[in-house]
């Protein structure tokens, strides 16, 4: 990629406007994330097959604590490396790029040793209510510290401000291929959960590498020396950062708690066979919209960069025309994807993980009905945070997250897991709801 001018503004493909962008970069990452999820089809038949239903649901629940502690704990500092990172390298600051990834590094850092502390609290603490012995709380604690030391957010972030996303797809696809690898391994050599999840946190530790290989080799001629940096130091610099980067991790921690909250209280109060119904149907539905997820990346990074270029009276004219064009072809896309649940769902859960997992297909079409409502909302949540409305995106989280317990605490009781998965279904849809009136309101 050429450098970029240090005059002038932050040019466009030429020949191609902010959604061709958006489009893009979104295809250079569904192309890892395809090959994801087609061999994500094996390995998790693979795991779900040895480990049986129960042996599974162990599985489930030590990923979840481990994901859950990670992703409350750490931040997005992918986001402000693209947010604030903008300005200085249209301007060809090195040392303020340097500066800015070695604030976010050090935040990164210093919220994976706290983490640490959180997981080890969590798996013997919690592991005993969720009726894990001894040896799995170890196992739960070693993933969650494999999880939070292999940082990459910043790395994620060179990447996507240099716009080097099929650089970013290259390393997302060591995941799903070392995964691949590690379940027939597993499968072969030791097959219970603690050799599936000695698997998966190979693959984290891979992706990680390759994303700092791949971040060093293209931003080397864009950032100076990176040191490890106060965030006050960089808070003077980049005025606005770390409110920013707080926002940024209550709204993914509120997240975290609205996607996990329902498997821990399925683990706790139904039982860890139910909890793998709901883990296996979660991911199969959240496969099927995995462009959303990828699609809200890509739209981030292009926003910032309009956000930017905008000036005048109307300056938030480009984005209104923007979120027109996403919001037509999620809503479409979301619209198929229930369809193919309907029509392929329960054959693709049995011919996967076999007849015992039937049970899960309820849970899938009320999951994946979720997934894709959230689909439909993929431009809402980094708009939102582009013009400087964090603070929006935690409050409609927390009432997204209010209306999932009111609706757990009334709907679990009766109806189990599928209570638990309709909970899920109306609060996404609420959140849905109030991030498009947001929205509306504040791109007027």
């Amino acid at each position: 990629m050429a450098r970029i001018p240090k005059t002038g503004s932050i040019p466009l493909t030429p020949g191609k406007g902010p959604f061709a962008n958006i489009a893009r970069n979104t295809g250079w990452l569904l192309g890892s994330k395809g090959l994801g999820a087609i061999l994500s089809l094996f390995y998790l038949a693979i795991t779900t097959r040895t480990l049986g239903p129960e042996g599974f649901g162990i599985f489930s629940l030590v990923i979840a604590v481990a994901q859950f502690i990670a992703r409350i704990i750490t931040f997005d500092s992918w986001q402000a490396v693209v947010k604030y990172g903008q300005i200085p390298l249209r301007d060809d600051r090195r040392d303020m790029l340097s500066l800015l990834i070695g604030s976010t590094l050090t935040i990164d850092a210093l919220s994976a040793m706290a983490g640490l502390g959180v997981a080890a609290l969590l798996a013997f603490g919690l592991g005993p209510y969720l009726g894990w012995q001894p040896d799995i709380a170890w196992m739960g604690f070693g993933y969650a510290a494999v999880v939070l030391l292999a940082l990459r957010s910043t790395a994620v972030g060179v990447l996507r401000l240099l716009d080097r996303f099929a650089a970013a797809a290259l390393a997302e696809s060591m995941m799903p291929i070392v995964r691949m690898a590690g379940a027939v391994t597993a499968w072969w050599l030791m097959p219970t959960p603690l050799g599936f999840l000695m698997a998966w946190a190979a693959s984290e530790i891979v992706v990680s590498t390759t994303y700092w290989i791949l971040a060093y080799r293209h931003g080397r001629g864009h950032i100076g020396r990176i040191r490890f940096a106060r965030p006050r130091r960089a808070q003077q610099h980049f005025p606005g950062i770390v409110p920013f980067l707080m926002a940024s991790n209550i709204n993914l921690s509120l997240v975290t708690v609205i996607n996990s909250l329902p498997i821990f209280i399925l683990g706790m109060f139904v039982g860890a066979a139910e909890a793998g119904y709901y883990r296996l149907a979660a991911q199969l539905g959240n496969a099927m919209t995995t462009f959303s997820q990828l699609m809200s990346r890509a739209i981030f990074s292009e926003t910032t960069r309009s956000h930017v270029r905008e000036t005048g009276a109307d300056r938030h004219g480009e984005l209104r025309q923007l979120l027109r064009k996403i919001s037509a072809f999620t809503a479409l896309s979301a619209t198929i994807i229930v369809l193919a649940l309907f029509v392929m769902g329960e054959w693709l859960l049995v011919t996967m993980s076999g007849p015992a997992y039937l049970p899960a297909y309820p849970l899938l079409l009320l999951l994946g009905c979720a997934a894709a409502i959230e689909m439909a909302g993929v431009s809402f949540d980094p708009l939102l945070m582009t013009i400087d409305r964090q603070r929006l995106t935690v409050m409609v989280r927390v009432i997204e997250m209010f209306i999932l317990g009111a609706c757990l605490a009334i709907l679990l009781p009766p109806m189990g897991a599928s209570g638990t998965a309709t909970s899920v279904l109306i609060a996404t849809f609420a959140g849905f709801l109030l991030r498009a009136v947001a929205v509306r309101v504040h791109l007027r």
